[in-house]
């Protein structure tokens, strides 16, 4: 649901990890992925930082002991 506060333009939609409900702000990448995909899967800030954080370390995992 696109709403507009304050002159700015915004997405409201569900993170598919926490299940949380957050807001696409106008500008920035998130609000143009949900613009184009609405009914795709989209996470918050807070899951995305803490999927690439995880992305990271299983790649050093994985650089460390040889495991490809």
């Amino acid at each position: 649901m696109q709403e507009q506060i304050d002159g700015v333009f915004r997405f409201r939609t569900t993170c598919y990890c926490c299940k949380r409900t957050f807001y696409a702000i106008e500008g920035t990448q998130v609000y143009d992925h949900v613009k184009r995909n609405r009914k795709g899967l989209h996470c918050c800030e807070e899951c995305k930082n803490r999927i690439e954080l995880e992305a990271r370390l299983e790649l050093g995992r994985r650089l460390l002991y040889g495991k490809f």
